[in-house]
């Protein structure tokens, strides 16, 4: 019995020991020899946000509102004053309607007036000149003691004369454009279409309109014909997920009516500002991001009002069913014929993941991924800087649907949301909410 008892001990003793020594060499392995965290910050983004589709692998829809394709604005000169205008907002207009008239009398007073200003400088030119001829022959007759203060009256009226032609080269411009003004006096619209928005020549430069859009600048906007475009917005974040002559879907925000459409215009050139307060918040680098504009001509209109608002989401009718993840080649990193993405890990670190392709898009510049990534896994670009073991940086984002449109939510404009969605940051969303109500919002396309 005894025997049997030291024997069990003497096991229990062993495993001890080699289970010991299994957990050091693990730790040490783990230590000084497994992949260490590298110093640095790496950007990443859900795949669901880069591939411009909602986490379950459901297009996402970007707010839009019905324009017209064609915007004609029409300014009347700043040197002349409107005397009458002679339409207002909601207007049908043809080419050659009267949109305004010039104040006539005042500007043939403001003529006359210019017809003496040139008058009075063509004889300063002439007086100029005859004191420039006059003084060049005292200068030549003249003692050397007085030869400079000669010469120093002649470069005097010489500038005085180079002044006044380059006055008069302007007052008879000026003249000129006038007399054009005053023989047509009446303004008329240069294309057939709908007078949007008339803006006040009072002091307090109102606008009055009709189906939302921007803030107009110009005296007078015209909706060009009755040709609609969908004029919807985009991150710069999400903004390569775009693509001019991409389809859509573009859907009621009330109904069940769908239209089918391509994109096919993506303003790069002019971020979207107007009365934008809010874009999205990178919590580990603090920055916002801009937003784009992008148009989208439908090929049917029929239902569509001017002003109104709908939802529009990539992919042609039938393809909502696809249950493909699309990446964009440019994300994959290729060696030995495999393939593999920079992704996050679950402790918040980079490693290089391999991943199984499928079918390859050179038109749209995708791959069919397989195996290995999901619509919730965040990656990052993988270019020179990013190392596996760095640590993971990412944006926080509200989905559009818990908001609604930008004219809906006032100061909210602007923001933008979950994967390329309109969205706000929710440090600034709960002080915001502690600040004392104003008045929000106004029309916003």
């Amino acid at each position: 019995m005894k025997e049997l008892k030291g024997t069990f001990w003497k096991i229990l003793v062993t495993l001890l020991i080699l289970g010991g020594l299994g957990y050091g060499g693990w730790y040490a392995y783990g230590r000084f020899f497994a992949e260490a965290p590298q110093e640095g910050t790496v950007f990443v983004q859900s795949v669901s946000a880069i591939t411009g589709v909602g986490p379950a692998g459901v297009n996402n829809r970007y707010s839009g509102v019905v324009e017209a394709k064609n915007i004609v604005k029409v300014d009347p000169d700043k040197n002349l004053t409107v005397k009458e205008c002679l339409v207002a907002a909601g207007d049908k207009v043809q080419q050659g309607s009267p949109l305004f008239r010039y104040d006539v009398e005042s500007m043939q007073l403001a003529y006359e007036q210019l017809q003496l200003d040139i008058l009075g400088l063509e004889n300063g030119i002439k007086t100029g000149h005859e004191k420039v001829e006059s003084l060049t022959v005292q200068l030549e007759r003249a003692r050397e003691n007085r030869k400079y203060d000669i010469q120093m009256n002649i470069q005097t009226e010489e500038l005085e004369v180079r002044k006044k032609e380059y006055e008069l080269s302007g007052k008879r411009k000026q003249a000129e454009d006038m007399l054009k003004a005053l023989n047509n006096s009446t303004i008329f619209s240069p294309v057939e279409g709908t007078i949007r928005s008339v803006k006040s020549t009072d002091s307090s430069g109102a606008s009055y309109g009709y189906g939302g859009g921007e803030e107009e600048t110009a005296y007078i906007t015209i909706v060009a014909g009755n040709d609609y475009c969908v004029k919807g917005t985009v991150s710069e974040q999400t903004i390569r997920t775009l693509q001019e002559g991409m389809p859509v879907r573009v859907t009621s925000r009330v109904d069940d009516q769908v239209w089918q459409g391509r994109i096919y215009r993506i303003n790069t050139e002019e971020t979207k500002q107007s009365g934008n307060r809010y874009y999205y918040y990178d919590e580990g680098s603090g920055e916002k991001a801009s937003k784009y504009d992008f148009f989208v001509e439908l090929d049917s209109i029929e239902g569509l009002l001017m002003g109104q608002h709908v939802y529009i989401e990539p992919g042609a009718e039938g393809d909502e069913d696809s249950d493909e993840l699309r990446l964009p080649a440019y994300y994959l990193l290729r060696e030995e014929g495999k393939a593999f993405v920079y992704a996050a890990d679950g402790d918040g670190r980079i490693e290089k993941r391999p991943v199984l392709l499928g079918k390859e898009d050179e038109e749209t510049g995708t791959v069919v991924i397989l195996e290995g990534l999901s619509y919730l896994d965040r990656i990052a670009f993988p270019d020179e800087t990013v190392q596996v073991g760095m640590a993971v940086s990412e944006t926080s984002y509200m989905p559009e649907d818990m908001m609604g449109s930008d004219d809906e939510m006032g100061f909210m404009n602007g923001m933008e949301g979950m994967d390329g969605m309109p969205g706000m940051p929710m440090d600034e969303y709960a002080s915001d909410m502690d600040a004392p109500e104003e008045p929000v919002g106004g029309p916003d396309a």
